[in-house]
């Protein structure tokens, strides 16, 4: 071995700093205080460990009989006086010595509680929306001892066994003070000669979930809880969130202002100095699917990442799910926050984010995938999970390759147009009233007789599943974590309970529309028109003077990835539109009220414009939407020769090309008594072009 150093360790810093000398031509002596701080160290032949707390004598003494290159100190926070000794007998020594500091307390002078909030806020603070009712801090142990004698009600010390002796100047402490430390023979046999024995004495090993420390608020019915700022590796955020739902104060004993460097700066150092292979440790980022909820539909391999790793990330209700695996956790599921978050902490090497149900089926794991797979210094898995879906199928005892599946959660879902279509439709929701806005959708689209089958908190002990139609369930509030299957048994395609119901093209009967005295184009132009609209999937239409929405709805019910934007200015029409929207219910039609051009002035550019009715704006409309994109398809209906006149003039000005002009003239019979005469509509001007940027040659 080319040289020793010496490795004060004890925390998670510790371990990591051990990990990356672990294997190399390093020797490495680790010493730490208590057999529990032995835990999770590597095992390698460069690495030698030692167990013991040892003062400044001993502390010279070793240094004087080994040939330490470096002595690192990488104890916790509050092991004040071990620090102090390390410095002095470095001094006197004259050895080299490394103080590695964890996140948030690196700042000498600046006061500890600064630092202690910039870390709740980096490691998730969003977990619980309660705020503790009385959050002290404090300087010292014999401060929070201060400030207690001066208050009532039972107290909860979690800041270990060696200054537990503070608490005994709290009047009435021996009924008073809870004292949870680690489960170590001498440390309880040292508590108890000290006082603290019985029901008042809680040994115990973290770490400490969230849930388990509001257990122990609760069941000492304590009104106080002490706790030292011990960042995200000592608990601190589990501590805090239960004092919050428990209803206790805190009292935090701030850090001890220090020098000192991080631990990814310890990392760069260690590696320059000593010429060590590689970076950094390797770090993993496994996008876990945990199943509906339950933790038995965990998959062994997701249990088993979730056991080893040293973070959980993910929603707030995700990882409180998880909380019985006892990790650190950061509660935030967006991919550029959690990018942003495990940049800054490579003290986490081993992290698992948390995605509800399955990672493929409507989860955020495909765009972190996305963010994190060109991340240097990382491997990314994905562990698939029991999809929501799988399991509801499962309960009700039936198939799902013949369903059609959607989400309502965060997004606008054409859910209608697929429910009469195929037999059956499964839903994933994500609010309270999704279940009142399905049933609205469905029984103005009149599919008042389908089935609809709700699953609630799937495999949660308080699961439910029930039935009913749209009109039994539509003042129902559900769970936001709820399923729904709805089962049309006439499915189709169409809202008319007829043969027609299978048609995929357009041209609609005109009295399936709802029309009062609102101008309509008819059927057999309307058809012409679409037919010159030239629409793709994915257009982006303007109906300009929509009227009734016979060609919006027509448009609309084409595609689901049509996007079509009805623009009226009347307000007889506008509830009308409404009425047609809801009757045929198309979720990809929006309903804009106001004059064109103004009206178009905040919308996507158009891809397709149709133009019924411009109000005398003919021009100013082509031109407004030529000015978004000048390839945009237009169509334009005209019944008046000065229309057309207008017309004439633009296509002759305009930066547009492939004009086309037809005439349509529409005679129908209609019968008289025994005989049929001839009746003949309005003859009506179709006039189509596009904009020139298009050209000859290129698809519209």
């Amino acid at each position: 071995m080319k040289e020793n150093v010496c490795l004060f360790a004890g925390t998670t810093e510790g371990r990591l700093l051990a990990e990356r000398l672990a294997g190399t031509e390093v020797f490495t002596e680790v010493f730490t205080a208590t057999e529990y701080g032995k835990e999770g160290l590597p095992e390698a032949e460069n690495i030698r460990v030692c167990c013991g707390r040892l003062n400044e004598e001993q502390m010279l003494e070793l240094f004087a009989g080994r040939d330490y290159a470096l002595v690192i100190d990488a104890t916790h926070p509050y092991a004040r006086e071990v620090s102090r000794n390390l410095k002095s007998a470095c001094e006197k020594t004259g050895l080299p010595l490394m103080r590695v500091l964890r996140k948030g307390g690196q700042s000498k002078g600046k006061g500890l509680q600064n630092g202690s909030v910039k870390e709740r806020e980096a490691a998730g603070r969003s977990l619980t929306d309660k705020a503790v009712p009385n959050e002290v801090f404090v300087g010292s142990a014999g401060e929070a001892a201060a400030f207690l004698a001066g208050t009532s009600g039972k107290i909860l010390v979690t800041t270990g066994s060696r200054e537990l002796s503070y608490f005994q100047a709290i009047p009435g402490w021996e009924e008073r003070i809870f004292a949870r430390v680690l489960p170590l023979p001498e440390i309880v046999c040292e508590c108890a000669r000290a006082g603290f024995a019985g029901k008042h004495l809680i040994a115990m090993q973290g770490p400490f979930s969230r849930e388990l420390n509001e257990a122990m608020l609760r069941s000492v019915d304590a009104a106080w809880m002490v706790t030292k700022d011990s960042g995200r590796e000592g608990g601190f955020e589990e501590k805090r969130q239960a004092a919050a739902r428990a209803g206790a104060g805190l009292v935090v004993i701030r850090r001890p202002g220090e020098d000192g460097i991080s631990l990814e700066e310890a990392f760069r150092q260690l590696t320059e100095r000593f010429s060590l292979p590689g970076e950094e440790v390797k770090r993993t980022v496994c996008l876990v699917g945990t199943g509906p909820g339950a933790l038995e539909l965990l998959t062994e391999e997701a249990r088993q990442a979730l056991s080893a790793c040293d973070l959980i990330a993910g929603s707030r209700r995700v990882t409180e799910q998880l909380a019985s695996f006892g990790k650190p956790v950061y509660a935030e599921y967006r991919p550029k926050e959690l990018v942003t978050f495990f940049r800054e902490h490579t003290e986490y090497t081993k992290i698992c984010v948390a995605c509800s149900g399955d990672t493929g089926f409507y989860s955020g794991a495909g765009k972190l995938f996305a963010e994190l797979k060109d991340e240097p210094g990382m491997e990314i898995f994905i562990l698939p999970g029991i999809s929501t879906v799988n399991y509801f199928f499962a309960r009700l005892g039936m198939a799902w390759e013949d369903a059609r599946l959607l989400s309502m959660h965060g997004r606008k879902t054409d859910f209608v147009r697929r429910v009469r279509k195929y037999r059956k439709t499964f839903l994933l929701t994500g609010a309270r009233d999704a279940l009142k806005e399905i049933c609205v959708m469905l029984l103005a689209a009149g599919l008042t007789d389908v089935i609809l089958t709700i699953g609630e908190r799937l495999s949660l002990d308080d699961e439910a599943i029930s039935r009913g139609t749209p009109g039994t369930l539509s003042e129902r509030e559900i769970d936001s974590l709820t399923v729904v299957l709805i089962e049309n048994e006439n499915a189709a395609g169409c809202w008319k309970e007829t043969e027609s119901r299978k048609w995929l093209t357009h041209g609609l009967p005109d009295e399936w529309f709802l029309r009062d005295k609102v101008p309509m184009t008819k059927r057999e132009v309307r058809v012409i028109s679409l037919s010159k609209l030239l629409l793709t999937d994915g257009a982006v239409v303007y109906d300009v003077g929509a009227g009734t929405g016979s060609i919006s709805v027509e448009c609309a019910r084409l595609s689901a990835g049509i996007r079509v934007y009805a623009i009226e200015r009347k307000q007889e029409a506008l509830n009308l539109l409404e009425k047609n929207r809801a009757r045929f219910g198309l979720f990809n039609m929006e309903i804009v009220a106001g004059t064109a051009p103004e009206a178009m002035e905040s919308l996507p550019a158009a891809s397709h414009v149709f133009i019924g009715g411009s109000n005398g704006q003919l021009a100013d409309i082509v031109r407004a939407v030529l000015s978004k994109n000048r390839t945009a398809r237009f169509v334009v209906n005209l019944i008046t020769l000065e229309s057309m006149s207008i017309m004439w003039e633009l296509v002759h000005t305009e930066a547009v090309t492939d004009v086309e002009i037809v005439q349509v003239a529409v005679t129908g019979v209609k019968k008289a008594g025994r005989n049929h005469l001839l009746s003949g509509q309005n003859p009506v001007f179709v006039i189509s072009f596009s904009g020139a940027g298009a050209g000859k040659d290129v698809e519209i």
